[in-house]
């Protein structure tokens, strides 16, 4: 069966926009045949495809504004969402909490909340608490005003021996090696 109308894509060579062309001889020859009522119902037509077209076509614009829209706004979101957490691991590393106590408080999910996190600083939610809990304790030990078991409690830990274990997992030696060293430099 051969084909009866060809609609033109509006990038076809010199047209101006889409129209409906008769491919069908038999259907061209009866085109010019026909009375002033079908002719006019031919160009009705015509321009119904065109609004159709156009409204397709103008649609689909939209829809992808919209969701490059959407891109970067959820981007300006994710960010927000990063900056949030580590804004609120710096304020409170020193408390006793976890990633669902965060993540209930910013009304996200761990896993979405980890991911974030990961793409954003490289880091899950916990080396970043970790790290920021380590960091303290150094400027802590260095001043030799507490001991080690006073300084994990004031950094976030309710076990010193959980604060030893993650002192050296992220530093490579104790919190006394740690201390003894800074004195031995300065002394």
């Amino acid at each position: 069966m051969q084909s009866v109308l060809k609609i033109s894509p509006p990038s076809a060579p010199a047209l101006k926009s889409p129209y409906i062309q008769i491919t069908n001889p038999k259907l061209q020859q009866d085109a010019g045949k026909l009375s002033s009522q079908e002719q006019a119902y031919r160009i009705e037509l015509e321009e119904l495809y065109h609004f159709i077209y156009q409204s397709i076509t103008s649609a689909l614009q939209e829809a992808k504004q919209q969701t490059d829209f959407n891109y970067w706004y959820s981007k300006d979101r994710n960010q927000r969402k990063v900056e949030e957490a580590l804004s609120y691991i710096d304020e409170h590393f020193h408390e006793d909490f976890g990633l669902e106590q965060v993540t209930d408080i910013m009304h996200c999910s761990s896993t979405y909340l980890n991911r974030l996190l990961k793409q954003h600083t490289g880091s899950t939610f916990y080396n970043l608490l970790t790290q920021k809990r380590i960091e303290h304790s150094k400027q802590l030990l260095a001043l030799d005003l507490q001991t080690v078991c006073e300084i994990s409690s004031m950094v976030g830990y309710t076990n010193v021996h959980s604060f030893i274990r993650a002192f050296k997992r992220s530093v490579g030696i104790t919190p006394g090696q740690f201390r003894e060293s800074r004195l031995a430099q300065s002394g």
